[in-house]
């Protein structure tokens, strides 16, 4: 076995920053990834959305204090060639492995400084100051709804207009808040990804084998994580764009029913004809009532698509996912008898 302690410590310190750099990845989210009630508009995915939050605040927790962990078991390691070192440098050991132990110490971390800053990816979300349609035509709308209840027609108020209400806005810097979690996670990943090819140029061993696999699982866990918080931030963003273009249609038609309906209501007076011109209108508003509940209704179609993917982004955000605790490095094994100096 062969080893820079030098570089080993400095490989144990950029797995230490990695720890932390997850650390505010978790509190960034836990602080703006927190809120599962957008309003009745995207109702539909509150309950998966909801459920999906606290695992996703848990994984990263996770991810920290696996990688404080990892920067333990490789710092133990350091410790143990140091002592195996002091004790003699032909000393047969056990550190993942037999063999004979070469070590060197320069004090000096060569390749181990960090290429990007994950922590700066974790700007505030800023407000989109994106709103709905408004939905509140006044008694207008309630005479209308009651001449279209009064015709057999469904209220508006109940199937249609009720559901043009919600935070958009709150969803898209939720979106923005999940791109800038994701993009965190992935500069962590490339650092130590660039930390474990140099360490690998200096530590040769079953022990340095064995980190190398482990670290190899991280990253993938860490790149799924992150490819998984891009697509919910993309879903996000396209859930708010189709929401506010839906309500600008659901409105639209509402406020044409009020036109359609007024005009009969106006003929009203006149006998026969104003009668049989308003339940004319009414039914014609009625079809274009049925017409924004078909928008809401393939609206709809477009978030349980989504509810698979927030389902798909959970399953991924599991302690099980993860690599196991890594093993202590052993103490070197002592001195017997006769052996050879």
């Amino acid at each position: 076995m062969t080893v820079e302690l030098g570089d080993l410590r400095g490989w144990a310190a950029q797995t230490g920053r990695g720890s932390t750099d997850l650390g505010a990845a978790h509190g960034y989210a836990s602080g703006n990834i927190a809120d599962a009630d957008f309003g009745a508009i995207l109702e539909l995915i509150t309950g998966d959305y909801a459920a999906l939050l606290p695992k996703m605040h848990t994984i990263l927790e996770r991810d920290s204090s696996g990688m404080g962990l990892e920067q333990g078991a490789l710092s133990s390691c350091a410790d143990a060639y140091r002592a195996a070192d002091r004790a003699g440098e032909d000393r047969f050991v056990e550190l993942g492995g037999s063999g004979a132990l070469n070590a060197s110490d320069d004090g000096v971390a060569n390749g181990f400084d960090d290429g990007g800053t994950a922590q700066a990816k974790l700007t505030p979300p800023n407000a989109a100051n994106i709103t709905l349609p408004e939905v509140s035509f006044g008694w207008i709308l309630d005479k209308v709804c009651e001449l279209v209840i009064w015709v057999g027609g469904p209220d508006p108020r109940e199937y249609v207009t009720k559901w043009i209400a919600g935070d958009v806005n709150k969803a898209s810097m939720q979106a923005v808040a999940w791109e800038c979690v994701a993009a965190c996670v992935e500069v962590v990943e490339a650092n130590l990804k660039a930390g474990g090819a140099a360490i690998a140029q200096t530590w040769i061993g079953a022990a340095s084998s064995a980190s190398a696999a482990q670290m190899g699982k991280w990253s993938t866990c860490m790149v799924d994580q992150a490819a998984k918080m891009r697509a919910m931030s993309e879903h996000l963003k396209d859930m708010v764009d189709q929401s506010v273009k839906m309500a600008q249609c659901v409105v639209d038609i509402i406020k044409t029913v009020i036109d359609v309906v007024s005009a009969g209501l106006s003929n009203a007076a006149i006998p026969f004809y104003g009668q049989w011109k308003l339940i004319n209108s009414v039914k014609e508003a009625i079809t274009m009532i049925n017409n924004a509940r078909k928008v809401i209704t393939v609206f709809w179609d477009v978030l349980k698509l989504v509810i698979d993917t927030i389902k798909m982004c959970a399953s991924a955000f599991t302690a099980d996912a993860l690599p196991p605790a890594p093993a202590t490095a052993p103490a070197p094994a002592p001195v017997r008898a006769g052996a050879a100096r």
